[in-house]
C-alpha cells in the first residue's frame, strides 16, 4: 500500500477555514496531522523545531507578526502556551477567516491558558486514525447518516455486493485488525517492527504529552501497566478498585490519568445509558489496543472495536451532523456497544461475528423498547443482508464501512 492517502477530513477543514480565523486540527500523535497540514496550508511551521519554538516563546507577539500568509499552519502548537494570548489579540483585531491552522497532539481544552485564549475564536476538528475506506482509496461512506435520516430501514436502497468484493473487503478488514489506522505504524508490514513502532510512540505520549496534562510522578512502566489493563477492558467502564489491585494506582490518580489519556487521544470515553452510568472506554487506534492487550482480547471485543473505529468518520466528518455517541447496558445483560443520537433520530449498532442469534435480536428489541424512535443495526462479518422490520436490520460490515 502506498503511504499517501486522501484523508476524508480535508474538505471539513477547508469548510471550517471559510468560517473561522483559527482552525484547530487535533488528534493522536502520528495520526497524519503534519502530512495533512503540509497539503492544505500556504505556510508551514512546526514547534518540533526547537529554534522556532524558542522564538515563539521568547517574543510571541513578534512571532505572530511573521505569520502573514492566510492559511498558515502551526504544528504542535500546544508546546508554546505563551503564544496563545498573542493569537487571541491578533484575531481580535483581524477577523478574516482562514488565517491559521493550529494543530496539536493534546486537546486544547485540557490546557487552561490555551482554552481561555481560544474560546469563541476557533473551530476544531479531530483527525481520526485512518479507516478502511481511506486505506482502500474510497470516498467517505454515508450509510450510517442515511440510516439515521430514513423513516424506515426498509426504504434504504442498497446495491448488491458481489461475493468476490465481499471477500476482498474482508481481507482488508483482517489486515486492519492487525495493523490499525495510524499511518506511522499501519504501513509497516513486519509484525515485530510494527509492534515496536507502536510501543515507541506510546512511550513518547506517556512520557511527553501526558505529563503536560497531569504532572504525575508515576514511572513509564507504571503508566504502561495501567494502559495494558485498560486495553484488556476495551469497550467497558473502568472498575477503579479492580484496577487498583492490578496496578497499585489509587482511584483518584486513575481518574486524573484517564483525563490525561483522553486529552492525548489514547482513549475515548463513551457515556453509558440504560441501567448503568459512567463511561465505557475505547482505545483510539485498533492496533494499539491489540498490542497493549498482547492479543488477549476476545474475538467479539476486537470485532466491536473495529466496527466503532471505522464508523465514527461517517458522523464526525459530516459538517453539521451533530450526534451524541453512547453505549446502552441493562442489568439483564443487554449491551448495545455504541449508538448515535441526533435531535430526531437514534441508531444503535450491535456488531456480531458469525450467525445472527436470537440473543442479538432480543438485544436490538430491548434497545428499541427503550428508545421508541430508534433503529437497531446488527453488523456482521458475513454476507447476509436483511431487514427484520422497519426499525431493525442486519448488514455486512463490508457494506456498512464502504461507500
Amino acid at each position: 500500500m502506498p503511504h499517501q492517502r486522501k484523508r476524508h477530513l480535508t474538505p471539513v477543514l477547508q469548510h471550517l477555514a471559510a468560517l473561522s480565523p483559527l482552525v484547530g486540527l487535533i488528534g493522536h500523535r502520528q495520526v497524519g496531522k503534519t502530512t495533512l497540514l503540509e497539503q492544505i496550508s500556504k505556510q508551514y511551521v512546526t514547534f518540533d523545531d526547537e529554534n522556532i519554538l524558542a522564538s515563539a516563546n521568547s517574543n510571541p507577539k513578534a512571532f505572530v507578526s511573521t505569520l502573514r500568509s492566510l492559511g498558515t499552519a502551526i504544528d504542535e502548537c500546544q508546546l508554546a502556551e505563551k503564544l496563545f494570548p498573542a493569537l487571541k489579540e491578533r484575531v481580535r483585531r483581524d477577523k478574516r477567516p482562514g488565517q491559521l491552522y493550529l494543530s496539536g497532539s493534546v486537546r486544547f481544552t485540557s490546557k487552561k491558558l490555551i482554552r481561555e485564549s481560544l474560546t469563541g475564536r476557533i473551530m476544531t476538528a479531530d483527525l481520526l486514525p485512518m479507516t478502511l475506506s481511506e486505506l482502500d482509496g474510497a470516498d467517505l461512506p454515508d450509510l450510517l447518516p442515511r440510516m439515521m435520516r430514513a423513516r424506515s430501514l426498509a426504504e434504504l436502497h442498497l446495491q448488491h455486493l458481489p461475493g468476490k468484493e465481499h471477500r476482498r473487503r474482508m481481507r482488508l478488514i483482517e489486515h486492519y485488525d492487525a495493523c490499525g489506522g495510524l499511518p506511522g505504524a499501519c504501513f509497516i508490514r513486519n509484525d515485530r517492527f510494527r509492534t515496536q513502532k507502536i510501543l515507541d510512540q506510546l512511550e513518547t505520549i506517556l512520557d511527553r504529552d501526558l505529563r503536560q496534562i497531569h504532572d504525575t510522578t508515576l514511572t513509564l512502566p507504571e503508566l504502561t501497566r495501567l494502559l495494558r489493563e485498560l486495553a484488556l477492558r476495551d469497550g467497558t467502564a473502568p472498575q477503579h478498585q479492580q484496577l487498583r489491585r492490578a496496578t497499585g494506582i489509587t482511584p483518584i490518580t486513575q481518574k486524573k490519568l484517564l483525563f490525561a489519556l483522553e486529552a492525548t487521544f489514547i482513549v475515548r470515553p463513551v457515556p453509558i445509558e440504560g441501567d448503568f452510568r459512567g463511561s465505557a472506554l475505547y482505545f483510539e487506534d485498533h492496533a494499539e489496543v491489540a498490542v497493549l492487550s498482547q492479543d488477549r482480547l476476545s474475538a467479539d471485543q476486537r470485532w466491536t472495536g473495529l466496527i466503532l473505529r471505522n464508523l465514527r468518520e461517517q458522523i464526525s466528518y459530516r459538517v453539521g451532523e451533530n450526534a451524541d455517541l453512547f453505549q446502552y447496558r441493562t442489568r439483564a445483560g443487554v449491551v448495545v456497544p455504541f449508538a448515535w443520537r441526533t435531535a430526531d433520530s437514534i441508531v444503535g449498532l450491535i456488531p456480531i461475528r458469525g450467525d445472527v442469534s436470537r440473543v442479538a435480536i432480543a438485544a436490538a428489541h430491548s434497545f428499541l423498547r427503550k428508545y421508541g424512535a430508534g433503529k437497531a443495526v446488527l453488523v456482521t462479518d458475513g454476507e447476509e443482508r436483511r431487514v427484520i422490520d422497519e426499525r431493525t436490520m442486519v448488514i455486512p460490515a463490508t457494506q456498512l464501512l464502504w461507500p
